[in-house]
C-alpha cells in the first residue's frame, strides 16, 4: 500500500497541468512584471485539474460553497465568508466545483517574483503606509494584507508606500484594482465611494 501511494504521488508530481486561469468566470484585472490579479467566479461546474505556479494571496468578497478535489481524486466540500483573506503557496494542484447558487466569489492577486524583493527605505518621512487608517488581517514572507477605511477623498496626509500594493476597493460587490510601485508617495488610495477596501502589500 505504501509504495502504491508513493508511486501516486511521484505520477502526480511529474503531471503537466494547466494553468489555474484563464476559464470559465475568472476575468483579468490587473496585470503587470510584478503580479496577475483576478476577478474570480466559482460556477456552478467542475474546472480541470490545474497548478498554481505563483503564490497567491486573496479575499472573498461573497459567500458560497465549493467542491475541492485533489489530484487523487479524495472530494472535500468547502464553504468560504464573505471578507475572509487567505494566501496560498505555489504548487497547490487540485479541481474545483461550484456548489452553490449563488456563486463564490473572490480576488485573486498572484506573485510573479519568486522571492521577495524588499522595501525602500521607509525610516525618513512622510510617514510610511498604512499609517493609522489600516488594519492589518494577515502577514507572510511575501505580503501583508490590510483592511482600510475607505476614504470619502485625498486624506491630506502624504505617506510612503515601501513596498508595491495592491489595493482592491470593492463598491456595490465590484471590485476596482490600483497598483502602487514602492516608492510612491502620495495622499490618494483611490477608495473614494468605496464600501470595502483592501491591500496587499506585496514582499
Amino acid at each position: 500500500m505504501r509504495t502504491l501511494t508513493l508511486a501516486l504521488l511521484l505520477f502526480a508530481q511529474a503531471q503537466t497541468y494547466p494553468l489555474p486561469f484563464e476559464r470559465a468566470g475568472t476575468t483579468k484585472l490587473l496585470v503587470n512584471n510584478r503580479v496577475d490579479v483576478w476577478d474570480i467566479t466559482w460556477l456552478k461546474q467542475a474546472y480541470p485539474t490545474h497548478r498554481h505556479i505563483y503564490d497567491f494571496a486573496g479575499v472573498y468578497y461573497t459567500s458560497g460553497e465549493r467542491i475541492i478535489v485533489s489530484p487523487e481524486g479524495v472530494r472535500s466540500p468547502n464553504s468560504s465568508v464573505a471578507w475572509d483573506t487567505f494566501f496560498l503557496r505555489r504548487g497547490l494542484t487540485h479541481s474545483e466545483e461550484g456548489a452553490s447558487e449563488q456563486p463564490l466569489r473572490a480576488v485573486f492577486v498572484e506573485f510573479r517574483e519568486p522571492q521577495p524583493l524588499g522595501a525602500v527605505d521607509a525610516r525618513t518621512s512622510p510617514p510610511a503606509f498604512p499609517g493609522i487608517s489600516g488594519r492589518q488581517l494577515r502577514d507572510s514572507d511575501r505580503v501583508t494584507v490590510w483592511e482600510l477605511a475607505p476614504a470619502p477623498g485625498p486624506s491630506g496626509l502624504p505617506h510612503l508606500h515601501a513596498r508595491d500594493a495592491v489595493i482592491v476597493a470593492f463598491t456595490e460587490l465590484k471590485p476596482r484594482v490600483t497598483f502602487v510601485e514602492r516608492g510612491t508617495v502620495h495622499n490618494d488610495e483611490q477608495t473614494t465611494g468605496a464600501d470595502r477596501v483592501f491591500a496587499f502589500e506585496v514582499k
